[in-house]
């Protein structure tokens, strides 16, 4: 089932990149719903990744000042990683022409190349250290093909400049745009090498160059708006930077928006600076399909119980709000057949358990509500993800499920009452509401709607945690 909740969003997400014209996308979620989890798998499956091929960088990891440019730190990455990937043919790569490319190489390229790379951030070499033969077998084609271009073409240009001062080409060299580090337009060297290996990496593979810059919203808002712009300029051909077919910006919106205003005023129209950077409409990862799907896949069947129920309300108000990552959705089974057959399989097991140091001789009339417990906490992951889904929502809707409540109280430090053979009993509890608890069901008294039931679930979440299976 996880697998089929991920291939869903994955055909929705298709739809949106195969729109025509639609070449820059922002792709917008909250923090940590698992924006580069779903991207990462989405490129690797092997439907699409027979489509695309991706470059994944993370500015975030970085070693960049306010007075560094962070694009040539991007520029390095993508090169770093297309070396890495050890898909060039250099026997038959055409190198970028023009005298000032090879002027660039033949004196700066392997110093720049050494020296930005140890910039990009230990995460970024970490990942790459156990394929590092390839990106240095590769380094060293690429400086061999370098050492090919005929040195007389510019020993020519050199003369050239000597010979006449007034040149126009001096000038040129110094003001063109495109050769200006930090300029929207730039085109330098490595750009123009980054285009060229793309384009020849296009032609190989008949795959649709994809690049994704994660986390744009965790860095520096200089930085972030420096690659906006950069990223927002077309070349002279209309393409995407690098000639990239799709670029992917990845972040959340509503961070990008207060970001923006912080840094620019409160007043300064948003929309009308944003709307350039993607071409149609930003696109909303959210759980809400999930959930969608999940409440189809989890309708009532012959088998009723309420903790079962009680799981199925819970586990999708907590998807619906973003509170179950797609990793966790995605590595678990969260049909209704999956939550069931966890559930029955953990109540089926015997548990001796201490509590609080002490052996508990009762614990098997509380042991549904322990697995209830225990199966919430498999799917959020742990026991703090519940906890704060728990601080940040409403439960008006538990009233379907007061016995599922009852015995969540009667849970907390074992209470007797679970174990008294009482027919009618009221019970008064610190939560906003009292139960009268008849032939091993509850019924509630008072004002339930505005009963305490967050303190109820934080308490029975502590009692579960002091718990120890022996």
């Amino acid at each position: 089932m996880g697998r089929e909740l991920i291939e869903n969003v994955f055909q929705k997400f298709e739809k949106h990149l195969n729109i025509e014209n639609n070449n820059r996308i922002v792709f917008s979620g909250k923090f940590g719903i698992g924006k580069s989890y779903f991207l990462n798998e989405f490129f690797s499956d092997e439907k699409y990744e027979k489509e695309y091929f991706p470059i994944f960088i993370n500015p975030v990891n970085y070693s960049v000042s306010n007075n560094q440019d962070i694009f040539e730190l991007i520029k390095f990455d993508i090169l770093f990683q297309i070396l890495e990937k050890n898909i060039i043919d250099f026997e038959d790569f055409d190198f970028p022409t023009g005298n000032l490319v090879y002027q660039y190489f033949s004196n700066k390229f392997l110093n720049d190349f050494i020296s930005n790379i140890d910039l990009l951030g230990e995460t970024v070499i970490e990942e790459q250290l156990p394929k590092s033969y390839s990106i240095i077998k590769n380094v060293g084609k690429l400086l061999s093909k370098i050492s090919e271009i005929n040195k007389g073409d510019f020993d020519n240009f050199k003369k050239e400049i000597e010979s006449d001062p007034d040149l126009k080409i001096i000038k040129n060299f110094f003001d063109k745009e495109e050769l200006k580090i930090g300029s929207l337009y730039e085109n330098n060297a490595v750009s123009q090498l980054i285009y060229k290996l793309i384009k020849d990496i296009e032609t190989r593979t008949e795959k649709k160059p994809v690049l994704v810059i994660d986390d744009l919203d965790r860095i520096d808002p200089e930085h972030i708006f420096r690659i906006l712009n950069i990223f927002s300029a077309h070349d002279k051909l209309g393409e995407n930077k690098f000639g990239f077919e799709k670029v992917i910006l990845v972040c959340d919106i509503n961070n990008i928006k207060h970001i923006y205003h912080h840094f620019y005023g409160e007043h300064v129209d948003f929309f009308g600076y944003i709307n350039k950077f993607y071409s149609l409409e930003v696109f909303e990862y959210s759980n809400k399909d999930y959930a969608k799907w999940f409440n189809e896949n989890f309708k009532e069947d012959a088998y009723r119980n309420g903790n079962i129920d009680f799981l199925g309300y819970i586990l999708s108000d907590a998807i619906s709000k973003n509170y179950i990552s797609a990793r966790q959705l995605f590595n678990d089974d969260f049909s209704r057949k999956g939550v069931t057959n966890f559930y029955n399989f953990s109540n089926s097991q015997n548990y001796d358990v201490l509590f609080k140091h002490k052996y508990i001789n009762t614990f098997s009339l509380f042991k549904s509500t322990y697995i209830l417990l225990k199966t919430i906490i498999r799917y959020f992951g742990d026991s703090n993800n519940f906890i704060k889904y728990v601080q940040n929502v409403e439960f008006n809707q538990l009233s379907k499920y007061q016995n599922v409540v009852g015995e969540l109280y009667l849970f907390i430090d074992f209470k007797k009452e679970k174990n008294e053979d009482s027919n009618n009993s009221l019970l008064v509890t610190p939560y906003k509401f009292s139960i009268n608890y008849k032939h091993g069901r509850f019924e509630f008294t008072g004002d339930f709607v505005n009963a305490d039931l967050k303190s109820l679930l934080i308490d029975a979440i502590v009692q579960y945690n002091e718990i120890i299976e022996i």
